[in-house]
């Protein structure tokens, strides 16, 4: 077996999925509000396609010592991509879907900003300080830097990089601890801040001036910084399509659930093959119709209705954010790179299914321990 064999996919998803039901079992279910069953059984699908993506790109790092590309494959390098592009869509959807439900009602900004605050940022905030001590011992705990270009390193990742992305205390591999994945964080938080704007055009009662002025300055900051790919734009506007449609149309709402809804699903999903990039136009429309039908309510002849699958999406977030972590240090900290370089694929392949269950395990204790009780706490100051 190889690295970018169909096969070592299918397993990495047959042992997550295993592990998830093991858990299912012998834990207690985890409690949270199914808003939209397909959307949240396809959250756990696009998280492990992120972990494969990133475990198919430390082979190639390994066997070139030191070259981090997109996997020379259309599957696995599509995993990464698609992966992200439907997380970019599932973020558009919903908030879309709150502004348009609004009806007559205000709606409460200061509420949306708090409640992505305590979303986002107590598993991301575990993560950094996991960087931040994985950097630092590496660096043998000696201040490589001034301590002001320390704190400002530091800082930029405690905003979410929204800025800039420094190096911790010069550590030049600092973006493979978590394999890179923070860069879609400011893009989120682009599309939060853009969100006042887009209530000027569908809400009745518009977001007040203080808002307004918040997001020009947020976004105008954002394009002074970073510059968002036509990819990223697509994505956030290919989302806002299914709300619309499920408010408006019906009929949508009763052919989106249909057998031949179900059938383009599966012809759009294994057509993405077919691509490299989610550059491509092409792809990224029949990514856009793939989700589009998802958001309408489609779960695949009920594969997105799994009790398992769900559990895998209620932790996506954190199985995001640690995968990266998990690979680095096992490969740098429990087996050590010169030793995970000699190894042959085969057996490269056999340790990436050893840690398979270890992100899942993992994943869910940071969901039920960290972000499940700030999420609660703060529901119960509503």
């Amino acid at each position: 077996m190889y690295p970018l064999h169909p096969l070592f996919a299918i397993s990495i998803f047959l042992i997550a999925f295993s592990t998830g039901y093991v858990i299912q079992r012998i834990a207690k279910p985890v409690e949270t509000t199914a808003r939209y069953q397909s959307i949240d059984g396809l959250r756990g699908f696009l998280a492990l396609s992120v972990f494969i993506h990133h475990a198919s790109i430390w082979h190639h790092y390994l066997a070139t010592k030191g070259i981090w590309i997109a996997p020379e494959s259309n599957l696995y390098n599509q995993l990464g991509q698609t992966g992200v592009t439907l997380f970019f869509m599932i973020t558009s959807f919903l908030f879309v879907s709150k502004l348009l439900n609004t009806n007559e009602g205000e709606f409460d900004w200061h509420y949306f900003f708090r409640s992505r605050l305590v979303r986002l940022a107590p598993m991301y905030y575990f993560s950094v300080i996991l960087i931040i001590l994985i950097c630092m011992t590496i660096t043998q705990w000696t201040l490589n830097v001034s301590f002001s270009e320390f704190f400002s390193s530091v800082f930029s990742w405690v905003i979410f990089t929204v800025n800039k992305q420094d190096l911790i205390n010069n550590f030049q591999n600092t973006n493979f601890v978590n394999a890179g994945v923070v860069w879609s964080l400011p893009c989120e938080w682009l599309f939060y801040f853009t969100l006042p704007i887009i209530g000027l055009f569908v809400l009745r009662k518009k977001p007040s001036a203080f808002f307004i002025l918040i997001s020009v300055v947020f976004v105008v900051n954002f394009f002074n910084q970073h510059w968002l790919t036509s990819d990223v734009v697509y994505s956030f506007v290919g989302g806002a399509i299914a709300p619309v449609l499920n408010k408006y149309s019906k009929f949508f709402k009763r052919w989106s659930t249909s057998l031949p809804a179900s059938i383009i699903v599966l012809v759009c999903f294994f057509s993405i093959g077919l691509f490299f990039t989610t550059n491509d136009i092409v792809c990224k429309l029949i990514i856009i119709v793939l989700f589009t039908l998802v958001a309408g309510g489609n779960t695949v002849f009920g594969l997105l209705k799994s009790s398992t699958l769900k559990l895998l999406g209620d932790i996506s977030y954190s199985t995001y954010l640690l995968h990266g972590i998990i690979l680095f240090v096992v490969f740098c900290f429990l087996i050590g790179l010169d030793t995970v370089v000699a190894y042959s694929p085969l057996k490269y392949c056999m340790v990436v299914f050893a840690i398979t269950p270890l992100v899942v395990v993992i994943s869910y204790l940071g969901f039920r321990l960290i972000e499940k009780p700030f999420m609660n706490r703060f529901n119960k100051r509503k």
